[in-house]
């Protein structure tokens, strides 16, 4: 059976790290990464955030993931923040549509202090910006609400 991964955690906590390990196990079978910082990179390989652009990074992502899928990947990769359930509902959708078993890894922070990640994420998130994201993780993603923020 074909396979996505989301990998979810706060920033620094070692999303990326995990999520080659599992890709790179077999990218030559036909597997595939993604994330939406995928979205902030130039073409020289630098990494280049700009918050307007969130919207368009996940647009982006969901659709490689969708593609990738649709191209019949053995299995799918991705790795984002996935703070809420209401970020990973369009992976699920595609899930079902396309036949994927879904695994959900949450990292969340890894054992790490808020101070630690923001030493550790290699995007310069700030320890005031991993602390919101902290405080609104749902941890129990499985029965947290589907719906957006802004539609609840």
């Amino acid at each position: 059976m074909r396979s996505l991964f989301l990998i979810g955690g706060l920033p620094g906590c070692g999303k990326t790290t995990l999520a080659n390990a599992i890709a790179c196990t077999g990218l030559a079978n036909g597997n595939e990464m993604v994330a939406a910082d995928d979205y902030f990179v130039d073409g020289d390989g630098v990494y280049r955030f700009n918050p307007k652009n969130l919207p368009q990074a996940h647009e982006q992502c969901q659709g490689r993931t969708a593609d990738a899928m649709e191209g019949g990947r053995d299995c799918v990769v991705v790795h984002n923040t996935f703070s809420q359930r209401w970020e990973m509902e369009p992976y699920f959708q595609m899930a079902s549509r396309f036949g994927y078993r879904v695994t959900v890894v949450s990292l969340f922070d890894g054992g790490c202090t808020d101070e630690e990640l923001a030493e550790r994420n290699e995007h310069g998130v700030p320890v005031d910006g991993i602390a919101r994201m902290r405080s609104r993780w749902e941890h129990d993603w499985r029965t947290a609400d589907t719906r957006p923020p802004w539609e609840r």
